[in-house]
């Protein structure tokens, strides 16, 4: 046999495997996917928008926790709004208010570019200050996606503040921010008002983002519930309020 002739099927056999990696991850999301998510689809009881945004999502892990935990308080019949305290994913959005309607919806972060200036620390361990680009959803989205109306309320500008005209009950809180300034005001806003069985998601929390991760572990501190890690992509902690604290 020829060097080429060699050099051809070694090239055969590596676009061979990588057709056949690819299909395999690609059939693997289509078949393997979380069994209550399985079980409600077949009742039809997720929403048409919320399974189209599912096969859009790159990280499912998220996309089902948030899920799975609107499904619980909703199962639990925790009465309150969901609130976004940071807005960096449409598809969030648009699941919360596809696949429950009735609640109010609050949702607070910048909606244009902004920038912030963080100590960021990479894969190889190595510390910098940095300045990054906030991702965000723009206004005009935002409001396509919560129009006008009772149930819905967008506010603009810093999360810091917007998170303080938040009025409760609160049922679900997703904390997407990366400032350890707007973490600690969210979580310090929508605590208070879970009921027993409310739930707070913050996003980012990895050895990246100390902020981030400062921010949860000291207000964790000081109150009674512990954190659930959650295997997303760029990694997720859930606080679910103690359910004999209540009365």
């Amino acid at each position: 046999m020829s060097v080429i002739g060699l050099i051809n099927i070694v090239i055969v056999n590596i676009i061979a495997w990588v057709a056949l990696s690819y299909f395999w991850s690609f059939w693997t999301h289509r078949l393997f996917k979380p069994w209550l998510w399985l079980e409600l689809r077949k009742r039809k009881l997720i929403a048409a928008s919320v399974e189209s945004g599912e096969r859009r999502f790159k990280d499912r892990a998220r996309y089902y926790s948030i899920f799975f935990a609107m499904e619980q308080v909703e199962r639990d019949e925790v009465g309150g709004a969901f609130v976004m305290a940071g807005l960096e994913e449409a598809e969030i959005m648009g699941l919360l208010r596809a696949q429950c309607p009735e609640r109010e919806i609050w949702a607070i972060g910048p909606m244009e570019a902004t920038s912030v200036t963080l100590t960021h620390e990479n894969c190889q361990g190595q510390v910098t200050e940095e300045s990054v680009d906030v991702d965000f959803v723009a206004e005009d989205e935002v409001r396509r996606i919560l129009p006008e109306g009772p149930k819905n309320h967008t506010l603009k500008g810093g999360v810091a503040q917007g998170v303080g005209q938040v009025s409760g009950p609160v049922a679900l809180g997703l904390v997407d921010c990366v400032e350890y300034g707007d973490v600690m005001a969210s979580l310090q806003a929508i605590y208070p008002l879970l009921p027993p069985g409310g739930v707070v998601i913050v996003h980012s929390y990895n050895h990246s983002w100390s902020g981030v991760r400062s921010a949860v572990d000291r207000f964790l501190a000081g109150v009674p519930e512990g954190m659930v890690p959650l295997p997303d992509m760029y990694g997720s902690v859930a606080i679910v309020k103690n359910k004999q604290l209540k009365g």
